[in-house]
């Protein structure tokens, strides 16, 4: 059965757990809390990475496998991949508990329990720090310990887009850092790269809810109202843009967008989580239905889409990529609005999926039952009702029966109950009642493995390298990865 969740925060989705305390006096903020038991999971760490493995654990924030542009946090760049995982010992011996983390490919921002956020890894477009200075030095390409990126700010909310970051404050303001070429920064301009920034295009309103894209941004307002910004192709802001009205450089409104898509749709105040990925932006309401908009392919619906052509992984990172073995690449009615889909309801929603093409700019019912949801690169990973793990997204390539499919697909076959989520750029963990590890998908950085960069499919690998360490940390009779 369901346990009813309590939710401290007007209306945040993004659910993080009260973490116990490991034998550290921590102040903590009760503030954006759920509380769950081993019957529900939620994605914790909600990131972009792509080779490094990344966890909130016990209120400490743990870290292994690619880290050789400073992503440990302990004061060394490069550390070889085939070391033990390791705490960010900043916040250990501050006594700081990290309460949300996100991350872009090779950057991470974190949360701590005072509201302040901090930066770190790779810094080629001031995506880590904001430029923010550490001891006097000048803004490091590569960042090998956390940095404070805003303080005294009373920070809710933090997300990363693939080379950028974003964060909301109590106060209803919204900062973005990082690059900034398809105006991802939301600051009204289309700069290479963007210091630490208030974005002013909100028409005075103020914000209570953030999302990222790969290379955009969304915003919920007080008041309802939802924006966007940043990369808008194939369609993903609920419309088609041509030529350079592709890339809106501030926020722009989309709402009536969403309304024109989905049915009984009147306000932002209706959606838990707004994201996305590479050419398309995914939705969550307060009913558990998922719609989303943009590329066909990442949708996870039927219909003749185009196919599309399967490219190499893009490498735009400016610097060359390391070398791995086995590389893989709405509230008019709200009976009416929470009702169960008739037959014909759900064939009218069908129908919309019959568009010929590549994109899809009508938000789209994509799936139905779900609790929570977070999307990257090319699909998505969503919890139902029941605790039931969902993936969809592309519909080509090495990993569209991994992670991703033309449908929302239930993953049965996993090692569960689940108790924790830890999502990557194609890849993720998942952690059961029993204290174990999974990894599933692209495997470079010897994120499952130690020994090995090979990508793994379902039900997965047992992580036992890194459960171990935790348990060296902890104790032995401590469980890993129970949320509490």
């Amino acid at each position: 059965m369901r346990i009813t969740k309590i939710i401290m925060l007007f209306m945040t989705c993004i659910c993080f757990p009260l973490l116990a305390d490991n034998g550290q006096s921590r102040d903590k903020r009760t503030d954006a809390l759920v509380f769950l038991n081993t019957s529900e999971a939620d994605p914790i760490a909600r990131t972009g990475l792509r080779k490094t493995g990344l966890t909130i654990e016990n209120g400490d924030l743990w870290v292994w496998g690619y880290r050789y542009t400073g992503q440990q946090g302990n004061g060394v760049t490069h550390v070889r991949r085939d070391r033990p995982p390791a705490r960010v010992h900043t916040f250990v011996r501050a006594g700081l508990s990290i309460t949300q983390v996100a991350a872009g490919k090779y950057h991470i921002i974190a949360l701590d329990d005072r509201g302040d956020v901090w930066g770190w890894g790779r810094n080629l477009h001031h995506e880590a720090t904001g430029g923010q200075q550490k001891d006097g030095r000048k803004d490091d390409t590569y960042v090998n310990q956390p940095v404070p990126v805003l303080q005294d700010q009373d920070v809710i909310e933090i997300a990363c887009g693939r080379y950028n970051s974003f964060a909301l404050t109590r106060s209803g303001d919204v900062y973005s850092w990082g690059r900034n070429p398809h105006g991802q920064a939301g600051t009204g301009t289309r700069s290479s790269k963007v210091t630490l920034t208030k974005i002013t295009g909100f028409d005075g309103k103020k914000i209570v809810k953030i999302g990222a894209g790969y290379d955009s941004g969304y915003a919920i307002s007080e008041d309802g109202e939802v924006f966007a910004w940043g990369d808008g192709d194939r369609g993903a802001f609920g419309e088609k843009l041509v030529g350079r009205e592709r890339f809106q450089a501030k926020p722009k409104v989309i709402t009536q967008n969403l309304r024109a898509g989905i049915p009984h749709f009147s306000s932002g105040k209706q959606i838990l989580y707004i994201g996305g990925g590479s050419a398309y932006t995914m939705i969550l309401l307060d009913n558990g239905r998922v719609y989303g908009m943009g590329k066909s392919s990442r949708l996870g619906i039927q219909g003749p889409y185009e196919e599309d052509e399967e490219l190499p992984e893009d490498n735009d990172d400016g610097e060359g990529d390391d070398l791995d073995e086995n590389n893989d690449e709405i509230e008019d009615d709200q009976d009416d609005y929470n009702k169960e889909l008739t037959p014909e309801e759900l064939d009218e929603e069908n129908a919309k999926r019959e568009v010929k093409g590549s994109t899809h700019p009508v938000p789209t019912l994509v799936t139905e039952h779900i609790h929570s949801l977070f999307c990257r690169f090319r699909g998505c990973v969503a919890i139902t009702n029941d605790n039931k793990l969902v993936t969809w997204g592309h519909r080509l390539g090495l990993y569209k029966n991994i992670l991703y499919g033309a449908h929302p697909t239930i993953r049965d076959n996993i090692h569960g109950p689940l108790t924790k989520i830890d999502v990557g750029h194609q890849h993720f963990f998942y952690w059961n009642e029993k204290g174990q590890v999974f990894g599933v998908g692209y495997g470079s950085g010897k994120k499952f493995s130690p020994n090995s960069n090979r990508r793994r499919d379902w039900p997965g690998l047992e992580m036992e390298f890194l459960t171990d360490e935790m348990k060296r940390v902890y104790g032995n009779d401590y469980i890993p990865g129970q949320v509490q």
